[in-house]
């Protein structure tokens, strides 16, 4: 059982009876999805029961009007007064603005500004997709340079650590896993584990602002003057119980658990290019481990649409005129298409030992180079996303 009791002006506080904590507020874990808090700021008073129980929510599992799913990706619902609102997950993990504080028509779209580190180096959302492009782009060259036979087929086998074939190959999909994509991927997951930093900063902010006033006052009145303030929210490590009822930080574990399944691949491939290996560690080992790292991305991409979308399906395949002129749905369209590609290439890998060299270049062609490429798009709208957070 919880307690409510005002806190500040137009703030309730609730307060667990067992513990005293304070679970409404943005400083704790809530018994409440995030998502309260960032709708709360633009209704400019807290969700009411009423206006929650008439919630339309949409994620895995359950969705349906007036009860939460399993894994929170969109809320739509209206104010008792009317005031219509669409909360988007995907929106509050990138920081960038909702669809109720996104003005119509849309400003001009900035697309050079994506570029600007100055003005977006303290984003992680820009980190991430900016991250991405660089390594898909080192990937597109490797796959390319992998259509010919010096570097696919080099002969004698293996050519060495030193050789053309791992220099064009090898050696920049390792660099590109180990600098752009896991760091990537790591910041992937702690910005999801913060993507209610914003509501908390305003909440800091807010209890500062009324901590001020309040002690000038004591202050003027011969009381003790104004009380420390509370220190600034510091971002968490470890997700809290309302990060867990999200569809966005599985999301982005499963992503961190596949990259983690392409390192192992290019990994066992690279000590392939100095010693013999067996035809079956090729299988198991390379093209096996390649395929689970696809599949786990095309999960985490398909989680990743469902975030953005609260469809199952909508973000798969294009089904409105609007969808096509969304930054957010390219992102995560284009996305989960790469995320396919490397898994099929690493299936057919798997199953096709007697390859021919034509095959071979067909697979390459659509497993990593046309993979490569839809990455490139996707984390392109990814740094025009940051770059114009009024655009849906």
């Amino acid at each position: 059982m919880a307690d409510a009791k005002e806190h500040t002006p137009g703030h309730v506080q609730v307060e667990c009876d067992t513990c005293g904590a304070d679970v409404g507020s943005a400083h704790a874990d809530s018994y409440h999805h995030l998502w309260e808090d960032d709708v709360a700021a633009f209704l400019h008073h807290e969700v009411t029961p009423v206006c929650r129980q008439c919630c339309a929510y949409r994620g895995m599992l359950q969705s349906g009007v007036g009860h939460a799913p399993l894994l929170l990706a969109r809320v739509k619902g209206k104010d008792e007064d009317g005031t219509p609102f669409v909360w988007i997950a995907r929106r509050s993990r990138k920081r960038v603005k909702q669809p109720y504080d996104c003005p119509e028509p849309p400003p001009k779209l900035l697309w050079t500004d994506a570029l600007r580190v100055k003005r977006h180096y303290a984003k992680p959302g820009w980190w991430v997709a900016f991250l991405f492009v660089v390594g898909s782009f080192v990937w597109l060259f490797t796959g390319i340079a992998r259509l010919t036979k010096p570097v696919s087929k080099p002969d004698p086998w293996p050519p060495g650590l030193d050789s053309l074939s791992a220099g064009m190959s090898v050696w920049p999909e390792i660099i590109a896993l180990f600098l752009m994509y896991l760091p990537a991927c790591l910041l992937q997951v702690y910005e999801a584990t913060n993507m209610d930093m914003e509501c908390r900063m305003r909440a800091w902010e807010a209890d500062h602002a009324a901590a001020c006033k309040q002690g000038a006052e004591e202050g003027k009145g011969g009381g003790s003057g104004p009380q420390p303030p509370r220190p600034k929210p510091r971002p968490r490590l470890l997700p809290t119980r309302a990060h867990l009822e999200m569809v966005s930080w599985w999301m982005a574990m499963i992503q961190l658990l596949g990259i983690l399944a392409f390192i192992a691949a290019v990994l066992t491939e690279l000590i392939g290019t100095a010693r013999l290996l067996s035809g079956d560690v090729y299988r198991w080992a390379i093209s096996f481990l390649f395929f689970i790292g696809g599949l786990l991305f095309s999960i985490a991409s398909w989680v990743a649409t469902l975030e953005e979308t609260g469809s199952h399906w909508r973000g798969v395949v294009p089904s409105r005129l609007k969808d096509l002129h969304s930054i957010s749905w390219a992102a995560v369209f284009f996305a989960l298409q790469g995320s396919l590609g490397f898994m099929i290439f690493g299936i057919v890998q798997f199953a096709y030992l007697d390859i021919s060299w034509g095959g071979i270049q067909g697979i390459m062609v659509y497993g990593q180079i046309w993979a490569s490429l839809c990455f490139i798009i996707s984390s392109g709208a990814g740094l025009l996303e940051q770059a114009n957070p009024s655009h849906l």
